[in-house]
């Protein structure tokens, strides 16, 4: 399992949010979010931006990646990155499924 982060502007939430439900990606987490950029060679700090979080098997996660990429690049400067990181344990509190099956 990865957990793919996409930190973008906050402009491009629900363009980003149309895309993962057209592609059948279940759940996200959206985190209004504070980071700093690099413009002019001089970093600028508190600005603001949204932290897209969504669970996915392995085998989605470059997909996955690849769909936050293309739906939020304007070719601009700060448009965000996207990364992923692996999980190691997953479980849904409610019905107690862990890992794979609580991806299903």
């Amino acid at each position: 399992m990865q957990l793919v982060t996409a930190i973008i502007q906050p402009f491009m939430v629900d363009r980003l949010t149309r895309a993962l439900r057209k592609a059948n990606v279940p759940g996200y987490t959206v985190i209004e979010v504070e980071g700093s950029v690099n413009v002019a060679d001089e970093p600028v700090s508190a600005m603001p931006r949204v932290r897209v979080d969504v669970a996915v098997n392995d085998a989605r996660a470059d997909e996955v990646m690849e769909i936050m990429a293309n739906t939020v690049r304007t070719q601009q400067k700060g448009d965000g990155i996207v990364y992923a990181i692996p999980i190691s344990r997953f479980i849904h509190i409610d019905t107690g499924k862990a890992d794979m099956k609580a991806l299903e």
